[in-house]
């Protein structure tokens, strides 16, 4: 089954394509909060996580345990994996764009770098095992060369990415302005300092879609035909 990466703006309903996509697809779907569940499963001890594969197992929990694993494995090997994400990692993982630039300087927090170096392990490792949806944290350019990982990027004009957000939010016009600068800053100064790139280069993607001008199911039908078929591709450039 496909992997696909999905980024956007805040306000741009990247995380409802992302359902959309995960739903009509019928595989798993990932963004930040799930992320930092998954590194917080993964800093769990053995034995906590020996009482969880007793227990029926959620997306969270199979997700966890496929990190874990790889990244044993890839220390043992002397990949340089390192199974520990370090304190902090799940906190971190969960927060907005908007609010990382405040957080990831911090001396009390993980350093920045070993946040980002975290964070591109753990979304590697859960796109090796294929059928996902991952929306956010750069995972189009975590994923940029992995060929079989259908990568999308999601825009919209600034007055409806306001609008969404003061709807969402139950924010005023001025403190949904204030929302969207600050994500869009924090996002473009996230992905300035882990991928050298800016959140909205085209280069990123194979498709780059406006919410504007697009509805957001109308963007689904796009982008569920081209995973099937990347992955199709994928299959048989395998087989060759």
């Amino acid at each position: 089954m496909p992997v696909v990466a999905v980024e956007g703006r805040a306000g741009s309903l990247a995380p409802v394509l992302g359902h959309l996509v995960a739903d009509e697809l019928e595989i798993d779907y990932i963004d930040r909060l799930l992320l930092a569940q998954i590194a917080k499963r993964v800093g769990s001890t053995v034995q906590a996580l020996a009482e969880s594969e007793r227990r029926p197992t959620g997306v969270v929990e199979r997700l966890a345990g496929l990190v874990q694993r790889m990244l044993e494995r890839s220390a043992v090997a002397g990949a340089g994996g390192d199974p520990y994400f370090g304190p902090g990692i799940d906190t971190l993982l969960s927060r907005p764009y908007r609010e990382l630039d405040d957080v990831i300087t911090s001396p009390r927090d993980l350093g920045q770098q070993q946040f980002i170096d975290s964070t591109r392990e753990v979304i590697r490792d859960i796109a090796e095992d294929g059928s996902v949806v991952i929306v956010s944290r750069g995972g189009s350019a975590i994923l940029k060369d992995v060929p079989r990982v259908l990568r999308v990027g999601v825009i919209a004009d600034r007055s409806d990415r306001v609008r969404r957000i003061m709807e969402r939010e139950r924010l005023s016009e001025e403190q949904a302005e204030e929302f969207v600068e600050h994500s869009d800053s924090a996002q473009a100064a996230y992905f300035e300092k882990a991928f050298d790139s800016s959140p909205i280069d085209p280069f990123l993607y194979h498709v780059m879609i406006n919410t504007s001008e697009i509805s957001v199911e109308r963007a689904a039908e796009i982008v569920v035909p081209l995973a099937r078929e990347l992955q199709e591709r994928g299959q048989l450039m395998e087989a060759v």
